[in-house]
């Protein structure tokens, strides 16, 4: 009997080191997937789309990291936040965190009036990483992406044309042309177009041209449209007129775009014409 406890000794010992081994937690590895600029729009602005990818070499499951993010515009930090998401990545799996990122126009020429006129601007995406696993402490994981965001252009029309298309003892109808470009790429809503007609420099014909739809991304579009002056009218409107053979007037056209960061910058037009008084 004395002899049997000197026996249990070895045995147990033995036994223990055939028990599994608890395996060594192995860092995830973490890497920037994709970053793109997507919706890009000139109400809402512009998403960037950032994806990191997690990489877990484990043979158990670990927690989503915390990512922390921020944006700069200009080197000026400009919005930041925190992604955190309660899901697992699988053992020897890897995961996709998306972090999208609103950049909304008016808000950014609030932050930064100087960006205003700019065709673009530089951006800089910031990521810190954070695993919430007591084994790996504190260690973060940085990664950065850095790009350029288009600033939104204020349209440029090109110099009109008026000629006079008909003509007879009756009225005269001018024929007016031009061209709107959209130097943006993402379209615009079609602008608010206002014609004024004026004769001696009086108010004679005003009036507000249809919408015709948004205007394409990176395009010109044509705008033409007709302008008819009945000489009964005229001459009821200006009766001083009735012993001249040609009067000065002028078309003003005006557009308002609608979009609040353009306010402010609508455009003007003004064309000078000779009208002829046929009797």
């Amino acid at each position: 009997m004395r002899i049997l406890p000197a026996l249990l000794v070895p045995c147990f010992i033995l036994s223990f080191t055939t028990c599994k081994t608890i395996p060594a937690l192995q860092e995830p590895v973490v890497s920037l997937h994709s970053a793109e600029l997507a919706k890009l729009d000139i109400l809402s602005g512009a998403q960037l789309l950032c994806k990191v990818q997690i990489e877990n070499p484990n043979v158990f499951t670990i927690p989503l990291p915390e990512v922390g993010w921020e944006v700069f515009l200009n080197a000026n930090s400009f919005v930041s936040g925190v992604i955190k998401d309660g899901q697992q990545i699988k053992a020897q799996k890897s995961s996709i965190v998306e972090i999208p990122v609103n950049l909304n126009y008016l808000d950014i020429f609030k932050a930064f009036t100087s960006l205003k006129g700019r065709k673009q601007t530089d951006y800089k995406a910031a990521f810190d990483i954070k695993f919430a696993v007591p084994l790996l402490g504190d260690k973060i994981w940085h990664l950065e992406h850095e790009g350029e965001l288009p600033m939104p252009q204020l349209p440029k029309i090109s110099a009109p044309v008026m000629r006079i298309e008909k003509a007879d003892l009756t009225m005269v109808e001018w024929y007016v042309s031009f061209n709107v470009e959209n130097p943006n790429p993402f379209e615009l809503p079609q602008p608010k177009i206002v014609f004024n007609y004026q004769i001696d420099n009086r108010s004679f014909i005003k009036n507000t041209l249809p919408n015709k739809g948004p205007l394409a991304a990176s395009s010109v579009t044509p705008v033409v449209f007709g302008l008819v002056v009945y000489y009964s009218d005229l001459f009821r409107v200006f009766s001083n007129l009735r012993t001249s053979a040609n009067v000065q007037s002028q078309l003003d056209v005006t557009f308002d775009f609608g979009v609040p960061v353009f306010s402010g910058e609508n455009i003007s037009l003004r064309i000078p014409a000779s009208l002829p008084l046929n009797r």
